[in-house]
């Protein structure tokens, strides 16, 4: 038995703000029982690490905490414990005035539960500078957890724009503090390949850059683009996510969005001797990889070194929007269809991505594919993503194939959050409830749900995501509402629970660092915007401590304006609404103001 002591300093003066609920645990856990009493941590509490397969995390929880150094002796601690009869990601939290237990079979179920252990702490045990030395009190208490779905998961899209390697990991932490599981790498793209593959060194001389940028206008902005991660890079980034029980899922499209490789190699194409470029223009393309020998071998050569780089059992190999226009004008595509007894080119592309498929196979690799590989049906065993609704999975679980829901009206970060007239992302409104309200399941069909569904993921495509900056503020705080979504039951999510606990995730995200979307405090406008005017409006504020104030006549909301009642009201062209959240009187978040064009 091996024991590892910590000595604990704090920062700043905080209070446990709990929700009236009980805990702020996010995502909520299984089973909790409040117990009366406090764990004090500080100088005296000492870390107990009862199997040397938990000092990994041990040690890393005390670089993370940063208010910890070596003890000998202690009148309170903290113990991790390995027990057999958990799941792989379950554990219990046993906390005492005198200890705090961790019990778990698996390095992840201890993780997990030291994330819970300190989102039980005031927030400021995630800062990252000691101004003065405190106590941390929290709540006695029992909790037993484990997660609905195995899969949980964020997709980083860093084909349209490049991001540096450190906004990725901090993306990384996030997730894992809130126990989501799996990073969905998006590295490849008719706007640019972000993989340095030393066999085929033009990928990043030329398929890493463009030669500018085209908003939602389609005019270009003349600034070149570019960047590629380094295998160092990679190795970087998925060791450090292997500390935090993270996989990094690396995604290598096939055969559509490829143009920035052929760029690279027109030989991968099926017409050679034409001229590409990385594109600037964000778009579905028609530049597809041939299905010859050439490209067959240039693939395997890629996932090959990716071998190396990304021990993740799982791989994902796209297969979406892929037009088939170039097989219909190859003769060589359609003689390889005659030979091969193929009836279409949809055929022809699902021979494709069964040769890759298998390629992964034999080297251990489970295949993900956007729900159109679901249409040939050719690969065996595959998980299918299914990002169209929720029919694509009807068609996987009724044909028995496993399923991860990621529902572009539910879980594309890049959708609106707030009613902004100068927003340059989508146009799907997506604000935190309706984020947190989703549950990955088709209702209709119960039993195959529970079965074939196995995940849930939300993604964050960067076409109009250019910077750190934008990335954060479209994926935070939803994606902390998401991470609950794919942890919690069914019968333990509560929306009214879950906005009280918003404000300590908050002040966590600001501890962090997170220049998250401040919509929580802001009167949102929900009202249908596909029918015509007259139309009903409604008002809301997700902070459940807030009323709301507004006006018609454009004036500008104050404590004395009306209190909107919760009753939906009619409003026609020429309709000016401002509004703002009051809380005991004052005024909370921004003046918020709707105008409709006459």
């Amino acid at each position: 038995m091996k024991r590892l002591f910590l000595i604990v300093a704090v920062v700043l003066p905080g209070v446990l703000a709990y929700a009236e609920s009980g805990l702020n645990i996010v995502p909520t856990p299984k089973s909790v029982t409040v117990s009366e009493g406090f764990f004090r941590l500080d100088k005296n509490t000492a870390l107990v690490v009862e199997d040397s397969a938990f000092e990994e995390i041990a040690t890393d929880f005390k670089d993370q905490v940063k208010h910890v150094s070596l003890l000998n002796g202690s009148k309170t601690r903290i113990v991790l414990r390995k027990r057999p009869g958990f799941g792989k990601e379950a554990y219990r939290l046993t906390v005492t005035p005198s200890e705090v237990l961790i019990e778990a079979s698996e390095v992840n179920g201890a993780f997990y539960g030291l994330q819970t252990f300190k989102q039980l702490l005031p927030d400021d045990i995630y800062a990252q500078v000691i101004k003065k030395p405190l106590k941390f009190l929290a709540p006695c208490c029992t909790i037993d957890d484990e997660p609905e779905f195995w899969y949980r998961g964020l997709l980083f899209d860093s084909g349209r724009f490049f991001f540096p390697k450190e906004e990725i990991m901090k993306f990384i932490d996030l997730m894992s503090m809130y126990k989501q599981n799996m990073f969905h790498w998006h590295l490849t793209e008719d706007q640019g390949w972000r993989i340095q593959i030393d066999k085929y060194p033009k990928l990043t001389e030329v398929g890493a850059w463009r030669k500018e940028t085209a908003w939602h206008s389609g005019i270009g902005n003349g600034i070149p683009h570019g960047g590629f991660y380094t295998k160092d890079d990679i190795r970087e980034v998925v060791e450090y996510a292997r500390r935090r029980c993270v996989t990094v899922i690396p995604e290598v499209e096939i055969p559509g969005h490829s143009t920035a490789a052929i760029a690279a190699y027109p030989e991968l194409s099926c017409f050679p001797d034409r001229h590409y470029e990385v594109e600037t223009r964000w778009g579905i393309w028609k530049n597809l990889y041939a299905p010859t020998a050439t490209t067959f071998r240039f693939l395997e050569d890629v996932f090959t070194e990716l071998f190396e780089l990304f021990p993740s059992p799982i791989y994902h190999i796209g297969g979406d929007e892929a037009p088939k226009d170039v097989y219909k004008e190859s003769q060589y595509c359609q003689d390889l269809m005659t030979v091969l007894g193929l009836e279409n080119e949809e055929e022809l592309q699902t021979f494709f991505v069964k040769r890759i498929g298998d390629f992964l196979r034999k080297n251990g690799k489970t295949v993900i594919g956007w729900d159109e590989i679901l249409d040939g049906g050719a690969l065996e065993d595959p998980i299918a993503m299914s990002y169209r609704g929720h029919a694509p999975a009807v068609k996987g679980i009724k044909r028995g194939i496993r399923v991860i829901l990621t529902p572009n009206r539910w879980c594309y970060l890049d959708n609106k959050q707030e009613d902004m007239a100068d927003s340059v992302d989508q146009n799907l409104f997506m604000p935190l409830k309706k984020v947190y309200n989703y549950y990955p399941a088709v209702d209709s069909l119960a039993d195959l749900s529970k079965k074939y569904i196995v995940g849930y993921e939300t993604c964050l495509w960067t076409e109009y995501v250019p910077d750190n900056k934008t990335a954060e503020y479209q994926a935070f705080p939803r994606n902390v509402a998401a991470a609950e979504v794919g942890w919690t039951s069914r019968e333990n999510k509560d929306w009214e629970s879950f906005r009280r606990r918003m404000p300590k995730v908050l002040a966590t995200l600001d501890w962090k660092g997170i220049q998250y979307c401040p919509v929580y405090y802001d009167v949102i406008f929900d009202y249908d915007r596909n029918i015509e005017f007259p139309k009903a409006m409604n008002l809301e504020i997700e902070d459940p401590t807030a009323v709301i104030r507004y006006t018609l006549d454009g004036s500008t909301p104050t404590a004395k304006s009306p209190v909107y009642d919760g009753r939906p009201f009619m409003v026609d062209r020429g309709s000016v609404i401002k509004a703002r959240g009051f809380r005991k009187g004052q005024p909370i978040g921004k003046v918020v103001t709707k105008e409709f064009q006459k």
